[in-house]
């Protein structure tokens, strides 16, 4: 049954899609753009510094706070989802994940796929703990048992209250109480229903309705929400319409504070049925791209691009962002003997060179369309940090830092 309905999906998404674009200025916001690697680490380029540790390429911001401990936890149709405050927020906490090295100092381990967040979760009947650390492709924590626990000082311990409202780096528990309630805690899961039971990390969003937490952590209750709570109105007098609307406002009535229909699916004996309202995401084109005017209360807009290369590919990137010189082609490296190749043909000329006038689109990104929601992007002028920045050990060939893009930093992402 699901396969079948499955060509008729696909046509109504197609003709929403066509809807929206032939609309002038308008972009898909529930679409993803695709991006090139540069982009990010041009934008990292202010907030920290690159270099190998244990041969493999990892970010280390000059802040050296603790991952996930500036921001807040809210709940989206992807379940829990962390809303980081710092400026690479958008790709540190979301791509990858986070490793303490031997000086405890974290350092961010790039990936190519997005998650709402990159943490394993405990808790206690009282507070809610968080560790990040390695995963594979599907988010699966791949460190055995031993490491993920024995390492106290590393998780992250808040009481429930704090849990519910902004996360700041002072008000974590100490590392002699973290040491103990990471102990006393559980595995944090639950399962969400919606109009089928969706299992999740995390505690149930419902427990922090008694915190008043719409507008933070969970989406604002508006208007439509409070009049579909309402009593049913009287049924009409015209008899053949009384069945059908006594079924649809109990319907609607079933669906307050929630997004998502609850009458599609008889869930499970014990599951629990308690609906939040959650927010809803939707992506940005550009990481310069302002939320549409137009948008609902419900919608959060993040910038979530996929990007073209895998893991080897974004270590490829940035080992040719540090040593552009050693971007080579085929061409290049075999002359005459490149296969169908002339004999005497000249040797290709290199197309390494100067950076592209637009500071922020590479040879391969094509995210970078400005519309009009879309902010200017600053000038291209260099910074105090990038212009004499400090190799990161292990390159082949000196670095010319006139070769090295510069920027000043870039503007908060629109989140």
């Amino acid at each position: 049954m699901r396969s079948a309905s499955r060509p008729y999906l696909l046509c109504a998404v197609l003709l929403a899609s066509a809807a929206v674009s032939s609309q002038a200025g308008l972009t898909p916001y529930t679409e993803r753009g695709k991006t090139d690697f540069d982009t990010a680490l041009h934008l990292l380029n202010p907030y920290g510094t690159w270099s190998k540790i244990d041969n493999v390429w990892a970010y280390t911001p000059t802040d050296h706070l603790a991952p996930y401990t500036d921001g807040r936890w809210i709940y989206t149709e992807y379940g829990w989802y962390w809303k980081g405050n710092l400026p690479h927020s958008w790709v540190t906490e979301h791509y990858g994940y986070w490793k303490r090295g031997a000086d405890k100092v974290w350092s961010w381990y790039p990936g190519p796929f997005w998650l709402p967040q990159i943490v394993e979760l405990r808790q206690t009947s009282t507070h809610i703990g968080w560790r990040s650390g390695p995963v594979d492709q599907d988010g699966n924590f791949i460190e055995a048992p031993a490491d993920r626990y024995a390492k106290t000082d590393e998780w992250t311990f808040v009481t429930m209250a704090q849990f519910a409202g902004p996360i700041t780096p002072q008000i974590v528990a100490s590392p002699q109480d973290t040491a103990t309630l990471l102990e006393d805690s559980v595995e944090s899961s639950h399962t969400y229903f919606t109009y089928h039971e969706i299992d999740r990390p995390g505690p149930h969003p419902a427990d922090f309705l008694k915190f008043g937490t719409a507008g933070g952590m969970l989406a604002p209750i508006t208007l439509e929400d409070r009049l579909a709570a309402q009593p049913p109105p009287p049924s009409p007098l015209i008899p053949g319409l009384n069945a059908t609307s006594a079924a649809v406002n109990a319907k609607i009535a079933a669906m307050t504070g929630t997004n998502a229909p609850s009458f599609v699916e008889r869930p499970s004996p014990g599951v629990d049925t308690r609906k939040v309202k959650y927010w809803i995401t939707m992506s940005l084109p550009t990481f310069w791209t302002k939320p549409p005017p137009d948008a609902k209360p419900e919608e959060i807009y993040l910038y979530r691009p996929d990007f073209y290369q895998d893991n080897d590919g974004i270590a490829r990137r940035i080992t040719l962002w540090f040593n552009p010189m050693s971007r080579t082609s085929l061409k290049e490296l075999l002359g005459d003997k490149l296969p169908g190749a002339k004999p005497g043909s000249p040797k290709p000329k290199s197309t390494s060179g100067p950076a592209q006038s637009n500071p922020f689109q590479s040879p391969l990104d094509d995210s970078y369309q400005p519309d009009a929601n879309a902010e200017t992007p600053p000038p291209r002028t260099p910074s105090a940090s990038s212009k004499n920045p400090t190799p990161p050990s292990g390159l082949k060939q000196e670095l010319d830092s006139d070769s090295l893009p510069t920027t000043n930093a870039p503007p908060e992402p629109p989140n």
